[in-house]
């Protein structure tokens, strides 16, 4: 390998694939943080910020804008109106990149419904399983009592992809921001 520095970087990511580059809003002003709490909030942040003239080109939301902590949703009492939101960010020039947790819900949502993302992957078999190969790992999380997918499994893939596209249909967001994506308690 060689003969210099940048030959090796040259030949090594010929070997393995060079690496994508990010979308030019991806390296832009970036603002993210924890206990928004509500979509006022949110909106108060927002507008502040464009007033202040400070340049902003991506807006994140935390774990907070989830019903209960729950991915693929969103808590239509104190965010409500998020999606409207988005599409004011998007009319500004701007995006918005949502957290997902891939420690998956036991619960049901809190109008006593199904959470459809949990009872799809029981019925799809994408989780870890325990050490009888039957029994999902059961774990503690931001949302209670969790499972975590199986990414060696190729039907987990098409069951994130399936619930990602169906909550961008509800909130259009621009990117994911994927967090806790360990078992983890």
């Amino acid at each position: 390998l060689g003969p210099t520095p940048e030959n090796v970087v040259q030949q090594y990511t010929e070997l393995i694939g060079r690496p994508m580059m990010p979308p030019y809003w991806g390296l832009g002003f970036q603002l993210c943080r924890w206990d928004y709490r509500n979509i006022q909030r949110l909106r108060q942040v927002v507008e502040n910020t464009r007033a202040t003239g400070i340049p902003y080109d991506v807006q994140y939301g935390d774990i907070d804008y989830m019903e209960d902590k729950k991915s693929f949703t969103y808590d239509g009492d104190l965010f409500r109106g998020l999606p409207d939101l988005v599409q004011d960010l998007h009319d500004h020039g701007q995006k918005y990149i949502v957290i997902l947790d891939p420690a998956i819900s036991t619960q049901r949502r809190r109008d006593g419904s199904p959470y459809v993302p949990y009872e799809d992957g029981i019925q799809s078999d994408v989780y870890i399983k325990t050490a009888d190969g039957k029994s999902p790992v059961i774990g503690k999380v931001w949302p209670g009592t969790t499972v975590f997918p199986d990414y060696t499994n190729p039907s987990t893939a098409r069951w994130w992809s399936e619930h990602c596209h169906r909550f961008h249909n509800s909130v259009p967001y621009d990117g994911l921001w994927i967090g806790m994506n360990e078992p983890t308690s």
